[in-house]
């Protein structure tokens, strides 16, 4: 009955250090804390950069009212719809 327990206790500490050096579970409780806290997961996690693609030809527009602006020609306001 000793020896049961004995053995017991040592694979129950073998098998806490295996799982506390291992990289899966402090991803999983990473990934499990972001989702209790809810949090972001910062932007290197978020794989690389990804881009926007520009709707419509408003980088034209931008250039065109800088160039404007640079050259004197100031535009006027316009409300807001």
């Amino acid at each position: 009955m000793v020896f049961n327990r004995l053995a017991f206790a040592a694979f129950e500490a073998w098998a806490v250090t295996k799982l506390l050096r291992s990289q899966t579970f402090h991803r999983a409780v990473t990934h499990v804390y972001r989702k209790v806290n809810k949090l972001q997961p910062p932007a290197e996690e978020l794989g690389g950069t990804k881009l926007d693609v520009p709707k419509g030809d408003s980088f034209l527009k931008h250039f065109a009212d800088e160039v404007k602006d640079q050259m004197g020609f100031k535009q006027q306001q316009k409300p807001p719809k």
